[in-house]
């Protein structure tokens, strides 16, 4: 039986090799963080710079380096 719904963001499955993963947790628990908040935040900083240099292509301008920071 699958577990009940929590109203939070929804469970994502990737496949990461394992030296990189462990690498990763490692680092992770170093900075006292979640490997799922490392994650989100480097998703976060890749689409907002790819954002940004589309913009850039397209002539707009361009925001400002505040908006790679989000929430946590």
């Amino acid at each position: 039986m699958a577990r009940p719904a929590t109203g939070k963001t929804p469970l994502r499955n990737v496949r990461v090799p394992d030296e990189l993963w462990s690498a990763a947790m490692a680092e992770a628990k170093e900075e006292g963080r979640s490997l799922t908040d490392v994650i989100v935040s480097d998703l976060h900083r890749y689409v907002n710079r790819r954002r940004r240099e589309r913009g850039a292509l397209d002539g707009e301008s361009q925001p400002s380096r505040e908006s790679d920071n989000h929430p946590k």
